[in-house]
């Protein structure tokens, strides 16, 4: 019996939006429990905490897992995982504490902790080599995607080139390519989402074609760090000896982003798809580390800037994505 695990071929997609998801809801959590007085589900003698539905959002999430081989069910699954573990953890004081503490203020710090250690195991499990096992449970799972009608050619290309890289040689190997390279493909009649990409992707090329994207980019960069050295001088607006460590946390993290967009910044020179990886690290630095130590001072200013970095991740991922389909 084998009992070694094998990897997803979007894992790292799953696990970025599950992360990304838990972090939002933390921050939002506590903006919106400040914003409405911190009210009690359940009346004067019972108190419904939200980890309670931290649980029913995990529980979910699971039987999502676990009963559907949909493709559709990881990525769902990711966002109600997501929010689940975001509410939970949000009240980690509670349960470190005796007398059941959620402004417990070393709460912050475990919850920071807890989100560094998860990011560095989603990096970690994203960055290994495919084995060639691996490569051959992908492609048996993009003959699930054709049963369905959900396997695209741009999908097809891909796991074909990725079970010709990992040196998949076996019988089983060389079935699932052949059938694979048979299994049709459904960009004849795009849905929603299909056509939706295919703009985007049309209108990322076209944008990236301009003569003057480099500049609008190197622009919006700088405009980027205008923001954020105003953030860190509002911050410091009394002067530095009066910050709080959150906040010279936050400045500190912030300066780390910063440098991180610099060095995309020189990379946009020469690498678009390079540049879009060192922004993707920047603002992810920005949404796991700095958004948090932000709100233990600012949770207006942290709600409102976790939404625009989240927007902005979100077209930053779409980017990568586009840029690596055009040059594979």
């Amino acid at each position: 019996m084998h009992l070694r695990l094998r990897r997803s071929y979007d894992l790292h997609q799953h696990l970025t939006t599950l992360f990304v998801c838990a972090v939002a809801t933390v921050v939002f959590t506590r903006a919106f429990l400040a914003a409405t007085g911190y009210p009690q589900v359940g009346g004067s003698k019972l108190h419904v905490a939200h980890v309670l539905w931290g649980g029913l959002f995990l529980l979910a999430a699971l039987i999502t897992t676990i009963a559907f081989l949909s493709p559709a069910a990881k990525p769902v699954a990711a966002v109600i995982g997501g929010v689940g573990f975001g509410l939970f953890i949000d009240e980690v004081g509670k349960f470190v504490t005796k007398d059941v503490d959620y402004f417990y203020r070393p709460a912050i710090a475990i919850i920071y902790v807890t989100f560094v250690v998860l990011f560095g195991v989603f990096r970690w499990l994203a960055r290994r080599r495919f084995t060639p096992d691996e490569a051959v449970l992908i492609g048996l799972e993009s003959l699930q995607r054709s049963a369905v009608g959900a396997l695209t050619d741009e999908r097809r290309a891909h796991v074909l080139r990725l079970l010709a890289a990992s040196d998949a040689g076996t019988p089983l190997a060389n079935g699932v390519r052949g059938l694979l390279a048979q299994a049709p493909a459904e960009d004849e009649q795009p849905g929603i989402a299909q056509r939706a990409a295919g703009r985007l992707r049309d209108a990322w090329a076209a944008l990236t074609a301009h003569p003057r994207f480099r500049e609008l980019i190197f622009a919006v960069l700088v405009a980027g760090a205008a923001v954020s050295a105003a953030e860190v001088g509002w911050l410091a607006r009394h002067g530095i000896g009066d910050l709080s460590f959150s906040q010279r946390a936050f400045a500190v993290t912030t300066l780390v982003a910063d440098a991180v967009l610099a060095i995309g910044a020189v990379r946009l020179r020469t690498s678009v798809l390079a540049a879009l990886h060192w922004y993707d690290h920047a603002v992810l630095i920005q949404i796991t580390v700095g958004q948090v130590f932000l709100y233990t001072s600012e949770q207006l200013a942290a709600t409102l800037d976790l939404a625009a970095l989240l927007v902005l991740w979100a077209l930053i991922r779409w980017g990568i994505h586009f840029e690596s389909v055009r040059g594979s």
